[in-house]
């Protein structure tokens, strides 16, 4: 996946886990629902808001930094 279409799902998705699940990592995507249901949509919007700050991230990082850093970029994020 290309750095373009990534940002963009993790801008729009990241309260469902999407960008999770395109990283492999399903069992932080499914917590990230769980805890998204269970909180009432508070992990939810702090999910987005996170998502909004990596997105940019993720607009400013060179094509080498994107392919360099893929599997970790989630980290950090609730859940």
């Amino acid at each position: 996946m290309n750095k373009t279409t990534f940002a963009i799902l993790t801008l729009l998705f990241n309260n469902l886990g999407i960008p999770c699940f395109i990283q492999g990592n399903a069992k932080s995507g499914i917590l990230r629902i769980v805890l998204n249901f269970v909180t009432c949509g508070i992990i939810g919007f702090i999910n987005f808001i996170m998502g909004i700050i990596l997105a940019i991230e993720i607009f400013k990082m060179t094509d080498e930094e994107f392919e360099e850093k893929k599997g970790t970029l989630t980290k950090g994020i609730p859940a």
